[in-house]
């Protein structure tokens, strides 16, 4: 059975107790594997509770009670394809909601053209399409045009060029070669295929679905490129470089305050810190605190309800 570091175990009964009833606690997390699909890990874990027992699978996170799926592989099954329903379905959300934050104008814009698409049917709808993404992209250049990562130009682009805006942020916003190059053309080429939308007499609806995924994979590319530039890589082990450091906080009542650990899930390094929760708050920004709060909550439904006496 595949070894379950502290950190994720505890995540994983959080968010199971999280999900149920008081008088339905965990009792024991078991990691169960990991599949890989489409780029993406899934972790599978069997939930035992006092009154029922969980498969619950990661990426996005969900549970399922076992009476319901008694093997695991149909469980990941049903969550895979829950998975392609729902995407279809909030297909005007980012993978990462963090990133939304960086680009928040410029995306309520491409939503607007997701809704256009959704009711459209002539091709003059699908030209509209265009006319939305490309606003979408135009709001992205001048939202960013005067951020501190982007410095002072000599001569910068007139505010509706994005192309011109969009290779200064590439610029600023890339190290690689390669990357850069292809973000480039990203730029250029998506810029391109909104303004033939909008002017394609013909217009058809894979036409408009093209320009749209094409825009919302920029958008939300830039977005990444842009919270890298303002949080940094993610953490690395110090003994062994793996990636693979889990972030854990403990509070401690008994010591007023709470422990905050690293541990790396492939070596097995750990270190710790106290701080005491008045050290916390007095290092608080209170500006960032309400800005925080007031962000759209994301609320995580159950597939099932436990029944309380099961």
């Amino acid at each position: 059975m595949p070894e379950l570091s502290e950190p994720d175990e505890r995540a994983i009964r959080q968010y199971v107790e999280g999900q149920s009833p008081k008088d339905n606690p965990v009792e024991l997390v078991q990691h169960v594997g990991s599949r890989r699909v489409m780029g993406r890990n899934h972790e599978l874990y069997d939930v035992h509770c006092k009154k029922t027992r969980w498969w619950v699978i990661t990426e996005p996170t969900n549970l399922y009670q076992q009476s319901d799926f008694p093997e695991v592989e149909q469980a990941f099954i049903f969550h895979l394809g829950l998975g392609v329903f729902m995407a279809e379905r909030s297909r005007s959300e980012l993978e990462d909601p963090e990133t939304e934050q960086h680009i928040t104008r410029s995306w309520r814009r491409f939503k607007q053209a997701v809704d256009a698409m959704n009711g459209a049917e002539e091709s003059e709808d699908f030209q509209a399409v265009g006319i939305k993404c490309r606003d979408a992209l135009i709001a992205l250049a001048k939202d960013h045009a005067t951020a501190a990562w982007v410095g002072p130009l000599e001569s910068p682009p007139k505010a509706a060029d994005f192309k011109g805006w969009g290779n200064i942020f590439v610029e600023r916003l890339t190290e690689s070669g390669r990357l850069r190059r292809y973000v480039k053309e990203l730029v250029d080429k998506t810029w391109d295929l909104t303004v033939w939308l909008q002017h394609e007499a013909n217009a058809t609806p894979m036409d408009a679905d093209i320009v749209l995924e094409a825009t919302g994979l920029l958008l939300g590319l830039f977005a990444k490129l842009i919270r890298r530039r303002e949080h940094g890589d993610p953490d690395r082990c110090p003994r062994c470089e793996s990636y693979r450091v889990r972030h854990d906080l403990d509070p401690d009542r008994s010591e007023d305050g709470f422990w905050v650990g690293s541990v790396c899930a492939s070596c097995g390094w750990s270190e710790q810190s106290f701080t005491t929760w008045q050290e916390h708050f007095d290092s608080m920004d209170i500006d960032r605190v309400k800005e925080y709060l007031d962000r759209p909550g994301i609320v995580s439904d159950r597939l099932h309800s436990a029944a309380e006496g099961d």
